[in-house]
């Protein structure tokens, strides 16, 4: 975008130049059709060539900021993959020191690739969104350890502070531009279709799809993982509590999708196999 800006802006220098170049040069043939000196005529040329020196120097010049901003581009990407990097190995790390939550960003994340896959992402969108869904629990890095430890059901005061996590989690991944839109899954993922959910209440298609598709993504790792509150539940047992759950909580169409690439059921309740997917 900086690329076309800076191009446009130089198409007003050179746009006159070139006009002019090609005035002189009129005026020079004309000079000569008429019989005019040749001295005069020379200056002409002069002039004609001063003109494509200067043509010259400005298509440089531009050829040369073209290329600078084309390099300062390639940096600002090598610096967000480099962010992005840090902060993956931060949340893999911390979560590495809990076995509750060891390896969730990451599963999340791929989850919610599979998922955008099958729903007709193309490849550089459901791999943006995996991106998202690896990083989509950073802001967690905020809240107090002893919180997220709790073995009992967490208190009021405990959840209102969690409740923060995902504006916090958007926040630090505003640098990271790659991501666009996406940022806003991230912020999102604890809407529910019904309107109950945070930060902002978001309902039905106002919480955007990516955001839809992270959070089945993610309840569905939550509820097939041991927590300190409660031990895990089979995969067919996950899959049945998100359709209980939908579309009050959960969009029907993620959950669908999650049930044909994560379980081998159909796209429909009733196309589920007799084989249970349990885990």
């Amino acid at each position: 975008m900086r690329r076309i800006e800076f191009l446009s802006e130089a198409c007003h220098v050179v746009r006159p130049v070139g006009l002019c170049m090609v005035a002189v040069s009129v005026v020079a043939c004309a000079m000569a059709a008429r019989g005019w000196h040749a001295g005069t005529i020379m200056l002409g040329g002069i002039l004609l060539g001063i003109c494509g020196i200067v043509v010259y120097q400005v298509h440089s010049a531009v050829g040369k900021l073209r290329d600078q901003s084309a390099a300062v581009e390639v940096a600002s990407d090598e610096a967000q993959r480099h962010y992005a990097d840090v902060l993956g190995r931060i949340v893999r790390f911390v979560e590495s020191r809990d076995r509750f939550i060891e390896g969730h960003s990451e599963r999340v994340g791929a989850i919610s690739e599979k998922i955008a896959l099958k729903m007709g992402f193309d490849a550089d969108r459901a791999a943006r969104l995996k991106l998202a869904g690896e990083l989509h629990d950073v802001g967690l890095l905020a809240i107090p350890a002893q919180i997220l430890a709790e073995k009992s059901r967490i208190s009021v005061e405990g959840f209102r502070c969690i409740r923060q996590h995902s504006t916090i989690g958007y926040e630090v991944l505003k640098p990271l531009g790659s991501l666009g839109d996406l940022l806003s899954a991230v912020k999102h993922h604890h809407e529910r279709m019904n309107g109950t959910g945070y930060p902002d209440g978001l309902a039905g298609e106002n919480i955007p799809i990516e955001a839809r598709i992270l959070a089945v993504a993610d309840t569905y790792d939550a509820m097939t993982h041991d927590r300190p509150h409660r031990p895990a539940v089979s995969r067919a047992a996950a899959m049945a509590e998100l359709r209980r759950c939908s579309p009050a909580g959960y969009d029907p169409l993620c959950v669908d999708a999650l049930a044909s690439v994560e379980c081998g059921f159909g796209m429909a309740p009733e196309e589920k196999p007799e084989v249970s997917c349990a885990g």
